[in-house]
């Protein structure tokens, strides 16, 4: 995050606890135990351009929405793309 913020250099996606939560739960990553092995994984997959966005994002989103405990499944866009969301919902895929 040092990095891109002051000198907008892209030197990887920067998970955080948001960041590896939200992966686990959509199933982004195979279920990885620590946010390095979440970055990893990510930084396989995701293109290099997105690297800084895709930290902004889903800290944000799990800071409001995708939260640890209560989170708001019922106005997540991803609720059925997510078990929590289908379980907490109450909805079969």
């Amino acid at each position: 995050l040092y990095m891109s913020t002051c000198f907008n250099e892209n030197t990887g996606i920067a998970v955080d606890t948001h960041v590896h939560r939200i992966c686990n739960r959509l199933k982004w990553v195979n279920s990885t135990k620590t946010p390095t092995h979440t970055m990893k994984e990510l930084e396989e997959w995701v293109p290099n351009k997105l690297y800084n966005e895709v930290n902004n994002l889903l800290v944000g989103f799990g800071q409001t929405i995708c939260k640890a405990v209560k989170p708001k499944c019922e106005m997540c866009l991803l609720n059925t793309e997510c078990e929590t969301g289908l379980e907490r919902l109450n909805v079969s895929k």
